[in-house]
């Protein structure tokens, strides 16, 4: 839509689908994760820190929190996480687990009750994975639909994980109408880089589960070299 039409529609340049000039955030060295704002909200207020769910991430070692954001416009409400930790130990398939659990914790963090929740495929491009999800539930005596989007990326010389999670709450009558342009315009953007390359100890353990029978056969020649090895270190006694 251009300046004048959307002038001639009410709508001010530089909005369009119900989506204004959002902000940026940076969640990662050259990485920063884009937020839409709902263009034309009576009230478009920020939700404060300390009514936002604490994210808690000390189990993983050197992994901390880089983004709690929580808006809220005309009866919607719209967060955003983010998280970074080292990426030790990657391995193809990961991306399974971790947007799982990403899932769970975004179902604990809502804070109401959730009837519905359907997790879309994991999309993959070079540098990053996404899913989309959505759900259906209640907030008090308020019907909502849910709708909301994963992306995993890596950052940095040391391939950092960078996962941000973006939900959308609306009454369930709209159901997209508002939420669905607002996670369409968000997104992860910067240095991206590509994943890891495993190291050796992953690496051995996918060997083995993928040819399990030349692993063992492999395992059992590096025992029995580490026991000749053993035994001929083996001081003898004098006679």
């Amino acid at each position: 839509m251009s300046s004048s039409a959307a002038e001639r529609h009410g709508v001010a340049p530089g909005e369009r689908h119900g989506v204004a000039p959002g902000e940026r955030h940076g969640v990662a060295p050259g990485v920063e994760l884009r937020l839409a704002l709902l263009a034309g909200a009576r009230e478009t207020r920020e939700t404060p820190q300390e009514a936002l769910p604490a994210i808690d991430v000390s189990a993983i070692r050197g992994a901390k929190v880089a983004l709690r954001r929580g808006v809220e416009a005309d009866g919607l409400s719209l967060r955003a996480v983010c998280a970074t930790a080292p990426s030790r130990q990657w391995a193809t398939g990961v991306e399974e687990l971790v947007l799982d659990r990403a899932s769970g914790i975004t179902r604990g963090t809502l804070g109401m009750s959730i009837d519905r929740w359907e997790a879309g495929p994991i999309r993959a491009t070079a540098q990053r994975f996404e899913q989309s999800f959505e759900a259906a539930g209640r907030a008090g005596a308020h019907a909502v639909a849910i709708r909301g989007r994963h992306v995993l990326g890596f950052a940095g010389s040391e391939h950092d994980v960078v996962l941000c999670s973006v939900v959308c709450v609306e009454p369930a009558q709209e159901a997209g109408a508002r939420c669905g342009p607002l996670l369409d315009a968000a997104a992860l953007e910067g240095t991206l880089v590509g994943p890891p390359e495993p190291d050796l100890l992953v690496r051995t353990i996918l060997y083995a589960a993928e040819h399990p029978l030349p692993a063992t056969a492999a395992f059992g020649l590096l025992a029995a070299a580490g026991i000749t090895v053993l035994l001929a270190r083996r001081p003898y006694p004098r006679p």
